[in-house]
């Protein structure tokens, strides 16, 4: 699944993106998937786009405390651009 989105510049060495606009990319890419807007929570720290860089964040739905753990990994970085694919663990969290 890929999904293109904007991100902004830190200090570090790698183009960085914001968590809420990392979250936003990975609901877009899963609500696509499974037709439902999930809750993304993908922490505090900036997320370097670099290829091939993978994420951990929980996943869930508005209304439920069941909470799964997924792997997203950053490709087709051109400049601010980049898709993400997103693996959702199948048992939920404990």
């Amino acid at each position: 699944m890929a999904v293109l989105a904007g991100c902004t510049v830190s200090t570090s060495a790698n183009r960085t993106v914001s968590p809420p606009g990392f979250e936003r990319a990975v609901a877009d890419a899963l609500e696509r998937e499974v037709g439902q807007r999930p809750l993304v929570d993908c922490g505090e720290d900036p997320i370097d786009l670099v290829e091939g860089n993978t994420v951990h964040c929980e996943i869930g739905a508005d209304g439920d405390t069941t909470v799964y753990d997924s792997t997203v990994e950053v490709g087709d970085v051109e400049g601010t651009d980049y898709s993400v694919h997103v693996q959702v663990d199948e048992q939920p969290k404990s």
